[in-house]
């Protein structure tokens, strides 16, 4: 069988080691970045090199056949890209999400974004951080160790609102303690010299979109608002999968998390189950590991903080040595694509 995988982010480059046999890789980037560690990145914690894997080299050590082209459209058994059209019998999907972006703002989407907004911090004093997921909260956190005058804005009542109250208010409580504005229940009108919001505008040099992603979807395949709809099997159709931070992944109502952790879990999962395919056996249903009720998730505050929620479960101490867990996580996962 033909195995081929749409996007080398987290999931496509998990389902290729965990698979472990000859597929083709449709992907237009040179590199895979770790999302997770542009909050460092952004103030020169981690380089270019730590945080990125070359594409190629990946390619080469794990006997892929890499298309580099953008996938545009899935139609029958094909893949339609910018460039050419490639067959399949069983198709991975895998591409990811792209932050929402309000106009004239800086995200960390990708690494060009990343870049652009590193250069920008370097001659700012005061930058406003839209959203305070886990990304923004990160991101503020960095930004006032590195000596900025940050602000918060976050639409909804609370800062981290898929969270719980206990871990939103923990976090609230370390912002204001570090000096880092909040301002809850507000809504961002537009961006131009000042950030104009339902309470007022605000000067700064800068402001940073983290206010959620959007899914990258393929036309031919169903989608609704959360990404790409899936089955209990992870299918989106009987010889397609998708996998990541662009499916819609809801089983006995429960919703997945769009996390790392858990785009590498579906991934672990497809690869048994696209061998399961092969040799003619009934798959197996999938089993959320981290959901919106009962997250997984490392945090970090900066200054080698961190904390923790484990299935829901509120870890707030010690956070030095949380951090340090999660460092030598992020430094086990990074190096498990490298080499």
């Amino acid at each position: 069988m033909k195995v081929v995988i749409i996007g080398c982010g987290t999931g496509g480059l998990e389902f290729i080691k965990e698979y472990g046999r000859d597929v083709t890789l449709i992907e237009p980037r040179e590199k895979m970045i770790c999302q997770a560690l542009l909050p460092e990145y952004i103030v020169d914690k981690v380089d270019e090199d730590y945080l990125t894997v070359d594409i190629s080299d990946f390619c080469d050590k794990n006997g892929v056949n890499w298309i580099r082209d953008k996938a545009v459209r899935i139609y029958g058994d094909r893949v339609f890209t910018e460039n050419d059209e490639i067959e399949f019998d069983i198709l991975i999907v895998s591409t990811g999400a792209k932050p929402f972006v309000f106009e004239n703002t800086f995200n960390l989407g990708d690494l060009k974004n990343a870049r652009n907004c590193k250069k920008a911090i370097e001659s700012a004093e005061r930058v406003v951080v839209i959203g305070s997921g886990a990304t923004g909260v990160e991101c503020a956190f960095e930004l006032k160790e590195f000596g900025l005058d940050v602000t918060v804005i976050e639409y909804f009542e609370r800062v981290l609102p898929s969270f719980s109250y206990r871990v939103s208010s923990f976090v609230k409580n370390c912002m204001e303690k570090e000096g880092i504005k909040v301002l809850t229940s507000c809504k961002v009108v537009g961006v131009n010299e000042f950030v104009k919001t339902s309470r007022g505008e605000i000067d700064c040099d800068l402001a940073i979109s983290c206010a959620g992603v959007i899914p990258n979807v393929i036309d031919g395949l169903k989608v609704e608002e959360k990404g790409i709809v899936v089955d209990e099997y992870l299918r989106a159709k009987d010889n397609i999968f998708a996998i990541g931070d662009c499916a819609n992944v809801c089983i006995d109502g429960k919703i997945a998390t769009k996390t790392a952790y858990e785009a590498e879990m579906q991934a672990r999962y497809t690869a048994k189950n696209v061998e399961r395919l092969e040799k003619g056996e009934k798959l197996i249903r999938y089993k959320i590991h981290s959901s919106l009720d009962k997250p997984i998730a490392f945090i970090t505050l900066a200054k080698n903080r961190a904390i923790l929620i484990y299935k829901g479960i509120f870890i707030p101490k010690p956070m030095k040595l949380i951090y340090r867990v999660k460092k030598r996580i992020m430094d086990k996962f990074m190096k498990r694509y490298k080499y």
